[in-house]
This record gives C-alpha cells, structure tokens and sequence, in this order.
C-alpha cells in the first residue's frame, strides 16, 4: 500500500501543475488503492468527486503508464469506507445543527435535498457547477470569491448556492455558514434599527460568518439602506478572505438603482450564468425526480413532458407532480393523451422539437411575424422594430432550434457575447411580460409547420 501511495502522491504532485484548481483540490479526495493486471483501482471519497474526477480519467492513465512502464486503464469507484463514514458525517452534523442553535445567533438554513450530487450538469449549467465545486472544496481560498450566480426562475440558481452551503457544512462543520434570502436579510436589517443590542446582533451574524451565501439579490434594487450595510459587511468578510456568493435573476450590469459600489463589489469575481436546460438534460431531471419521488411515469411520457416544457426545471417538475398526481387521483398509469389534457392548463411552452430548420428559417419566420425586412434583421440596425425582433429570434435559435452561440454568431457576424446578451434580455421579459411568452410560441408554431 506504501508503494501506491508514493506512487500516487508522484501523480498528484505532477497533476497539480497541469490541471485547473479545482481538479487539483478534487485530487486530494481520490486514493489509488491498487493495480493489478494492467488496472490502476481508485477510490473517490463521494459520488461527486467520483463524477468530477471522470474528466480527467485519460490524464492519470497517461501518467500512471508513464510511471509504471504499464499499459494502465483506471477503473473509479466510490470507497466503500467513505460510504460508511459518510453516515457518521450525517449523525454528527445532525448533533452540530442542534448545538449551533443553543449557542449561535445565526445558523445555515439550508435545505438537505439541494447537494452537488443530485444536481444534473449540462450545457446551460456546467461553468456554474464547476464553480460551485471549486469553491465548496476551498471555500475562501480559490480564484471564485466572490461568486455570482444568476439566471431565470427555477433554473437551480438556489439548488447550487445551498449545495455549497451543504458540502461545506458536512466537510468543515466548525465553519459558520450563513445562508439567507436578500429580502431575509433586508427584513432583518430593519428589525434591528433602534436598538444597539439588536444591531450590534445582526452585524456579528453576517460580518462573522465564515461563507455568506445571498439568494435574488435583486430584491435589494432600491433599498439604499440596506446597500450600505451589505456593502460594509461583503467588504470585512472579503478582506478576512471569506467566501462570498450571491444569486441573481439576471447579469449584475442589468440592476437598477443599485448603488456603483456594491455593483463593483458583485462584479469583482466570478459571474455565471444559468440558462434553461436543453432536451437531454431536462430527460436526465425528469428521469431522476420519477425514480426519486416515486412519481411512476411510463418513459414515453416523460418524453413528451420533456419536449413539452422548455421554460425551466421548477415548470418541469410542476409538470411531472401533476401528471403523476392525476393518475393516481384515477387509478391508471399516466399516458400522453393525459399529459397532452393537462399541460394545456399549465404556463409552460408547448412546442415539438423539430431540428429540420436552419438559423436562416427561424429568422425568416421572425423576420415575417414582425412584418420586417430580413436584411435589417441580419444588420447593425439598433431601432427597436428591429432589435426586438432580432433578439426574439436569437433566442429562439437558441433554446429551440440547439443551436449555439457561435452558429448563430457567425450567422449575424456577430461575437457570441451579443448573442448571449440577447438571450438574456428575452429571457428577462418572459419572466414578466406574457405578449413576449406569447409570441415565442406563436413564431415556434410557425417555424414547425413550416419544417414539416
């Protein structure tokens, strides 16, 4: 065993030069137990670390075969002690919660069922959750402090700030880690007006904390009072090195009435973005919340459901309750013909995925809806008749039409950052204005008639 570890401490080492920080971090959770016949055993302490490390399953063959002179293929498993002690972990942080309550004045309010585990990757959120693991591994001390996480509803803007909040908990049950919504926060904050016991109480909570973590800080649009205060706490913890992450219904450049110095302080480090998952990521949800909740929809149905609901996994998972819920209220299996009844009654996009359409379709399609030349479409043109519609048709070929930022990019002779930019904004005024909602589907609809 002393032979492997030195051999592995000879991979890490030569590992940690190449690979970003995080993976680095993620290193230190992986043992190499063994190799026999060619195959180099490792161990991961979690399924996280098991899923995360997977990316980098070449780069140790490589050097393991390097080092061994071997033809070596690694093999990753969950250790087996991990799991055991893993409910130990679980009993004891049950014990810490209930000490903390008795002797803190602030303790994490987070929810067990949001982890990094049972978060599903994909395309729309895979810088956001590799940031979310680098910095629930070495909260305080990575390149992501501060962290701001914003999209749409329902997209797991919360999922991943409360995972954070949860693998930190589990792994460094010592650290106090402060979780709260920014209304919470802004209503604490005027509680405590008045009265010195009561304020001096507020500020030892959050200028105290170990990680701060502030779910919809656009909720503080408007509330100077309570800017001031954040600002002078984000600026104490930041200066102690104190992992600092925020979320946001949208890009931190898009708040108003925020005042410039607490806009700086969010911009300062790392943005990422949430956007709605594509059609195989939102199967892989639906397909994880059927086997979890018990809900027993036939996988045809799910099918439908997934090409049905396009807006975000919150609407998803409304969906599948629902359905679920019905057949069992009737005692039958849930079909499509059911699905088809009930998500007629539902807010979400009933659109086919139809991919026999090119970018230049969907911004014809658009292009006609508006009543608006194409050439001005495919131009520099800002005047509103013509951003809007441009705009609405990015999106489109976007979360429809999969294609992706540089297809459409190039499409435009544009960068990706303004198609990304443009997505955005529509996503924005879907969230608030039902004519826009409206008018995504009615355009979809037309641009699937017209590709039959």
């Amino acid at each position: 065993m002393e032979e492997f570890n030195q051999l592995w401490n000879e991979v890490k080492t030569q590992l940690a030069d190449t690979l970003p920080a995080g993976a680095s971090m993620l290193l230190s959770r992986v043992e190499l137990r063994n190799i026999e016949n060619g195959v180099a055993l490792i161990t991961a302490q979690s399924k996280f670390v098991l899923d995360s490390i997977k990316d980098y399953k070449t780069v140790i063959e490589n050097l393991l075969s390097v080092k061994t002179g071997e033809n070596i293929t690694v093999s990753i498993e969950v250790s087996t002690d991990t799991k055991v002690s893993e409910v130990k972990t679980q009993n004891k942080e049950s014990i810490n919660i209930s000490q903390k309550k008795e002797t803190t004045a602030k303790n994490p309010t987070l929810n067990p069922k949001y982890t990094l585990d049972n978060f599903i990757e994909g395309e729309n959120s895979d810088i956001a959750f590799r940031a979310a693991q680098v910095i629930a591994m070495n909260p305080g001390n990575n390149p992501f402090n501060p962290c701001l996480i914003y999209g749409g509803v329902g997209l797991g803007k919360t999922h991943l700030l409360q995972a954070i909040g949860n693998y930190i908990y589990a792994n460094h049950p010592d650290m106090n880690i402060v979780y709260v919504t920014a209304e919470s926060f802004t209503n604490e904050f005027i509680a405590s007006f008045g009265n010195k016991e009561s304020n001096n109480k507020f500020k030892k909570t959050y200028r105290f904390a170990d990680v701060l973590l502030i779910d919809d800080i656009h909720f503080l649009q408007k509330k100077e009072s309570t800017q001031e205060e954040l600002f002078h706490t984000f600026v104490q913890l930041y200066n102690d090195n104190k992992q600092i992450v925020f979320t946001c219904d949208r890009p931190i450049t898009e708040l108003t009435d925020i005042t410039d110095r607490l806009r700086t302080r969010f911009s300062s480090g790392l943005n990422v973005d949430l956007r709605p998952p594509k059609y195989e990521v939102r199967v892989a949800i639906a397909k994880q919340k059927n086997k979890e909740q018990n809900l027993d929809i036939p996988d045809n149905v799910l099918d439908y459901i997934c090409q049905a609901v396009r807006t975000n996994v919150r609407d998803l998972e409304g969906a599948l309750i629902t359905i679920s819920g019905v057949a069992k209220l009737i005692g039958t299996k849930a079909t499509i013909e059911m699905a088809k009844e009930q998500l007629k009654n539902m807010v979400v996009e009933q659109v086919t995925i139809n991919a026999n359409y090119s970018i230049n379709d969907v911004f014809t399609a658009t292009a006609n809806y508006f009543n608006v030349s194409l050439v001005d479409m495919k131009g520099a043109s800002r005047s509103k008749n013509i951003k809007i519609p441009r705009q609405i048709a990015i999106y489109i070929a976007y979360n429809y039409g999969h294609f992706t930022q540089s297809d459409i990019g190039k499409y435009l002779n544009k960068d990706h950052t303004s198609v990304r930019y443009s997505v955005q904004q529509v996503e924005s005024l879907l969230e608030i204005d039902e004519n826009t909602r409206k008018t995504v589907d009615a355009i979809n609809r037309i641009i699937s008639e017209n590709s039959k």
